[in-house]
């Protein structure tokens, strides 16, 4: 297929948007971070697995959108490092985790760390900006799972415009 039509087209692309963001925002907090000796990506487990109480890996993956094999190895390292157990779960495979006392106690201690990231990132975006990010993530968040499900159901494979007029006329007008 001759993909000479598309060069010129300026869509952004949501995918390299969000993922460009996630980064920019995953390094700041991985940087204020930084004096306590943990990434965002493990502070995040932490303090979702000690809100829960104890959640198993498969429920972790499915409400925070992650991949088993990703979080395999994020929980991996932290039960390495002493911040976390895990017991065998009623299911064959079932794996479920708690936080331990260290790990608590490292919640803690990067509480203030995490709440200086959030702020200088809030302070940076501005209130209306702020509220406005996570009613974008939630509504992207939804949006790619409906999205993907569509798919899995009906099988249906995407034909592309030939053109860049007709790839306009199949976008909707506001």
């Amino acid at each position: 297929m001759d993909i000479s039509p598309y060069r010129s087209l300026s869509i952004a692309c949501a995918c390299a948007e969000f993922r460009r963001a996630n980064r920019a925002v995953t390094h700041l907090y991985d940087l204020v971070l930084a004096p306590v000796g943990i990434k965002a990506t493990q502070f995040m487990a932490l303090k979702s697995i000690c809100e829960a109480g104890e959640i198993a890996q498969c429920n972790y993956a499915r409400e925070y959108g992650v991949s088993t094999d990703t979080l395999s190895r994020r929980l991996g390292s932290l039960r390495r490092k002493g911040l976390v157990e895990m017991r065998r779960g009623g299911h064959h495979s079932e794996r479920l985790y708690r936080i331990t006392d260290s790990g608590r106690e490292l919640l803690i201690e990067a509480m203030p760390y995490w709440e200086r990231a959030q702020y200088r990132l809030r302070t940076k975006l501005g209130e209306k900006h702020w509220q406005v990010l996570f009613q974008v993530c939630e509504s992207a968040s939804r949006a790619a799972k409906e999205a993907e499900q569509f798919r899995a159901r009906n099988n249906l494979r995407f034909s592309p415009p030939s053109t860049p007029s007709e790839l306009k006329s199949e976008l909707p007008t506001h």
